[in-house]
């Protein structure tokens, strides 16, 4: 563990000091994906619970804390969806992961998750019906946590597949779902073939956050993501001269996730993380976790 530093120790007392200020301290998460946000502790859980039916899943372990590149992250997916392939395992992932938030000070949650469907039942709208009928458990003061709901649109779905998650957020609005996502390998897909479906979610209320410029081979479709008026930002790590005179002059709020940044390598460390950018200008932005 880091030795404390002398702010630290005169302010604090201790790291353990510090540790607890921080998580007592009132909080709001705005880039939680259900799937990514689960505690070593729930994977290991859900291995137990699946290994008698699928052995192979006994060999899960834990990945290590920094990845190599961005690629490697995606690939752990694969893995974790096994864990999470049916309704029983999606509320108790849902559930573990809004109480681990609560323990750490979170009293304002947005999650956001993928419909998925698997072949032995589970459907996408039973996928949403489940997560928000655990999400609708949760209500503030008597919980101490507001949890919503934001539903993402893979950049690898066609446009058939990102109208159908569109249409579930549209018809579960009454239940906690606020808003939709453009999330996924950053490697893939396009925005302009997904396009339509997040004008049309804007039509019906819907809010609209977009994982932006988190490599730099996105960049040419920048100006096309911005054409949509987006109401946040997730990441925003590379940007272009125009992008960035654009989000400053419309004030588009930020999700920053450091953490998330530097063990994607996406950002070499924290020294150099572009939130410096931001806050030297005073633009909006919210520190969140993304899949940390």
């Amino acid at each position: 563990m880091a030795e404390p530093t002398p702010f630290i120790l005169s302010q604090y007392g201790n790291l353990k000091n510090l540790e607890k200020y921080c998580r007592d301290m009132p909080k709001i998460e705005l880039h939680a994906h259900i799937n990514g946000s689960i505690s070593p502790e729930t994977l290991q859980q859900l291995v137990e619970r699946k290994k008698k039916y699928k052995p192979h899943l006994a060999q899960f372990t834990i990945p290590k804390r920094k990845l190599d590149v961005i690629d490697d992250f995606f690939s752990i997916f694969k893995f974790v969806y096994q864990l999470t392939d049916d309704e029983e395992s999606i509320g108790y992932i849902t559930e573990s992961v809004i109480l681990d938030f609560k323990k750490d000070g979170v009293q304002y949650l947005e999650l956001r998750t993928t419909p998925r469907s698997d072949k032995d039942g589970m459907t996408k709208e039973s996928y949403v019906g489940i997560v928000t009928s655990v999400i609708q458990k949760f209500s503030y003061p008597e919980h101490g946590i507001i949890v919503k709901l934001i539903l993402s649109i893979d950049r690898r779905n066609t446009l058939e597949e990102a109208m159908e998650t569109v249409n579930l957020a549209i018809k579960y609005k009454n239940k906690g779902v606020v808003g939709v996502d453009l999330c996924g390998d950053p490697k893939e897909g396009h925005i302009d073939n997904v396009k339509p479906a997040f004008i049309e979610a804007k039509k019906h209320g819907l809010k609209i956050t977009l994982h932006f410029g988190e490599i730099k081979a996105n960049i040419p479709e920048h100006a096309s993501m911005l054409a949509i008026s987006p109401d946040r930002l997730g990441h925003a790590t590379h940007l272009d001269s125009e992008s960035k005179d654009f989000i400053s002059l419309k004030n588009i709020p930020i999700e920053i996730c450091m953490t998330s940044n530097v063990l994607c390598n996406t950002v070499k460390n924290y020294y150099e993380h572009h939130i410096r950018d931001f806050l030297l200008t005073g633009h909006l932005c919210c520190i969140c976790v993304s899949d940390i």
